[in-house]
């Protein structure tokens, strides 16, 4: 696979999306806010932490992969940041639609310290890899900016442990064991072949994770004519002030609130034990 032509699109869709972010936190750090953010006991410093939140897209170095920085908060803008808010999540929405398709095709380099001496990774990574970009962070690139439709009155966030199910056709599942050199994928495929016709789909299960929402009430209806709404909330909600700004109560979780791992799951539609050993995989209950 000719990688060229993919690296230069996305080496530049990635420059204007750090330049686009680079110009919100500017706007941010030196216009009038209204900020409120969890645990923080001053508009300014409640305003660098939302920066901060915004503007990593990168690993630290000891951070967990396939994760993003939380940040829980609202914060009122004037018109002009808002556009910018809007710019940086028009350069994500571009650049995400780049390195999907990526994503799920593999491409061999060599490895050192392997059983194998290549290994098959997303061709996205090859790319970044190659134009000095191996601590992005995919995740946190790709989520946008959650901008609500309308000054809210109050906002109250919840947390929630989610386990991400996803339905795949046997055909799928096979396809992704192709990839998988270990032993333990050589018996799935062997399992995956001699599987009853009659199964179709399987359950491709992700580990749990933490889901956090916010219920914003607004202080008049949006322009979708709704009062109120649930959203996604890993990063600072933010609004346009308006004329005569009143900041919205916001109610953080409590830590009664932590998600109990040891909580009695509900009823499921799937097995309670994995089908396969190399992916976590599980057949549907008949």
């Amino acid at each position: 696979m000719d990688l060229t032509a993919h690296r230069q699109e996305i080496a530049k869709a990635l420059l204007t999306l750090e330049s686009a972010i680079q110009h919100l936190v500017d706007a941010l750090s030196h216009g009038s806010v209204s900020a409120q953010i969890e645990d923080a006991t001053t508009t300014r410093s409640a305003t660098r932490r939302i920066c901060e939140a915004y503007s990593t897209i990168d690993y630290a170095m000891d951070d967990d992969v396939n994760s993003s920085p939380v940040c829980l908060g609202v914060i009122g803008v004037n018109a002009d940041t808002l556009k910018r808010a809007q710019a940086v999540n028009s350069a994500k929405a571009k650049f995400k639609a780049l390195c999907t398709p990526l994503q799920g095709i593999r491409i061999r380099i060599p490895v050192k310290g392997e059983e194998t001496p290549t290994k098959a990774i997303p061709a996205i990574r090859v790319i970044l890899r190659n134009i000095q970009r191996s601590d992005l962070n995919l995740l946190a690139a790709y989520r946008k900016i959650p901008i609500l439709g309308a000054p809210p009155a109050s906002v109250t966030y919840t947390r929630a442990n989610t386990r991400a199910v996803y339905r795949k056709n046997v055909e799928e599942i096979a396809d992704m064991l192709q990839h998988l050199n270990s032993p333990a994928a050589m018996i799935d495929r062997e399992k995956i072949s001699n599987l009853d016709r009659r199964v179709t789909h399987l359950a491709l299960v992700k580990d749990r994770y933490p889901n956090i929402r916010a219920n914003v009430l607004y202080s008049r209806l949006d322009t979708k004519g709704r009062g109120r709404i649930q959203i996604s909330a890993e990063l600072p909600l933010m609004y346009a002030q308006g004329r005569h700004p009143q900041p919205p109560q916001v109610h953080f979780p409590l830590e009664t609130q932590t998600p109990n791992k040891h909580q009695r799951a509900r009823a499921s539609k799937i097995e309670s034990e994995p089908f396969l050993r190399s992916l976590s995989v599980y057949r549907y209950i008949a």
